[in-house]
């Protein structure tokens, strides 16, 4: 694997996703995109699926009626949508799942309470592709607004500082292949801290943001494409917390993947 057969399919059809995972990690890259294994869900990983579901059944509705639903009721549906989501799930030793979703509606409530009304969608969960710098992309926006903003909603452990560049090529790859896009963009963050906070960082993506973009597609496509997909141990994501292909890692490369 760490030196396969040149495919020059491979990476041709990319996403912000798919170029955050290689620069991460080569090897995650390959196991996930190129021989399509499936990670395992976390609880974690379902509660931020279900969150997102949530989310757009209300956003979805708002576009015909103009009016956000009652958030007990999508507390509710965050509790089926959670169900859903973790069939198969392997929980972390420090997750419970009943205290997950208990997170999961307070998370749910947050965001109704600071953030929905002042929504007004144009697009939800929008489907969009395009071409930069020469490589195809495509990707799927959260959120798309009547002023033309891209809104992108997210759970995180801790309270954000700044928007990192993985979430900043995200919202720029976005910008640049979504019609009626105006290149402003919000990240909202809602924390799973003790006490639940919701973070919202706007931001404009300009020409820097752009040509970085336009840059770094064709690079990393040309990288992909090289069939040498070595895994990262030095990085402080590489451990069985964060990676759910650790097995297949040691499988194939040796060594040992830290907790």
């Amino acid at each position: 694997m760490t030196a396969a057969v040149v495919d020059t399919m491979l990476g041709e059809l990319l996403s912000p996703s798919q170029v955050n995972t290689f620069l991460s990690c080569p090897a995650k890259w390959y196991f996930r995109y190129a021989l399509g294994l499936r990670e395992p869900t976390t609880g974690a990983l379902a509660l931020g699926t279900a969150f997102h579901s949530v989310l757009a059944a209300n956003f979805r509705q708002k576009m015909e009626t103009g009016r956000d639903l009652p958030s007990e009721t999508l507390q509710e549906s965050f509790t089926e949508a959670f169900a859903i989501a973790v069939e198969d799930a392997e929980f972390r030793e420090d997750e419970e799942p009943a205290a997950l979703i208990e997170t999961g509606r307070t998370l749910v409530a947050k965001y109704m309470a600071e953030a929905a009304s002042s929504i007004q969608p144009k697009a939800v969960e929008l489907p969009v592709g395009g071409t930069i710098g020469g490589a195809r992309v495509q990707g799927v926006v959260d959120l798309l607004d009547a002023e033309g903003r891209i809104i992108d909603c997210k759970t995180a452990a801790r309270r954000p500082v700044g928007i990192t560049p993985e979430h900043s090529l995200q919202l720029t790859t976005y910008s640049m292949i979504t019609p009626g896009a105006t290149g402003v963009c919000r990240l909202d963050t809602v924390t799973k801290t003790k006490a639940v906070q919701l973070v919202q960082q706007s931001c404009e993506i300009g020409p820097e943001e752009r040509r970085y973009a336009e840059t770094l597609y064709p690079m990393v496509q040309e990288a992909m494409k090289d069939g040498i997909y070595t895994p990262r141990r030095g990085s402080p994501l590489c451990s069985r917390r964060y990676c759910g292909y650790w097995r297949e890692c040691e499988r194939e490369f040796g060594g040992r993947v830290e907790n």
